[in-house]
């Protein structure tokens, strides 16, 4: 296996601007991930970052529905036994590990590898509408769906303002 780090790097300009250059682009992503916080969900850091394992951080889109939130995350290659979702204080956390996995000869020498291996974490605290003890998951085809059913009251207060010209 060879001792070369391997980096994902952007192919868009953006990689080779003013600001990447100054402060590293590792930085800058890093700044505009904490920067944005999808409200009413918001990111949780988990301060445990091991950057040699450099897994891809799982991807969610958080969807608002009348009755509910459902967010949904990739997590290709990955089994449901692989995977652990837990709630504490108001944070919903998935975690879990996707594990290297090889039949090659151990003498073979890998000349490229841009898959992604190593333990994932994503954290979310959850709106005070959601209804705790009714979230349910599921996991097919490696993508992890999660319902946050909406408490009947908030159902309740919800309304549409009319705005005026």
């Amino acid at each position: 296996m060879s001792n070369l780090p391997i980096t994902n790097r952007s192919s868009d300009s953006k990689s080779n601007s003013f600001l990447s250059s100054f402060f590293g682009q590792k930085a800058l992503d890093n700044f505009f991930q904490d920067f944005s916080s999808h409200f009413p969900f918001s990111k949780e850091s988990s301060g445990l970052i091991d950057t040699k394992l450099d897994f891809v951080t799982p991807k969610v889109d958080i969807v608002e529905r009348k009755k509910s939130y459902e967010l949904t995350a990739e997590l290709p290659g990955l089994e449901s036994k692989d995977i652990k979702l837990s709630l504490s204080d108001d944070i919903l956390t998935i975690s879990g590990e996707k594990k290297y996995e090889s039949d090659e000869d151990k003498e073979d020498n890998i000349h490229v590898m841009e898959r992604s291996y190593g333990s994932f974490q994503r954290s979310f605290r959850l709106p005070v509408s959601v209804e705790q003890d009714a979230i349910n998951a599921n996991f097919k085809k490696g993508v992890l769906k999660i319902l946050l059913p909406k408490s009947a009251k908030t159902q309740e207060l919800q309304r549409k303002i009319e705005i005026t010209d």
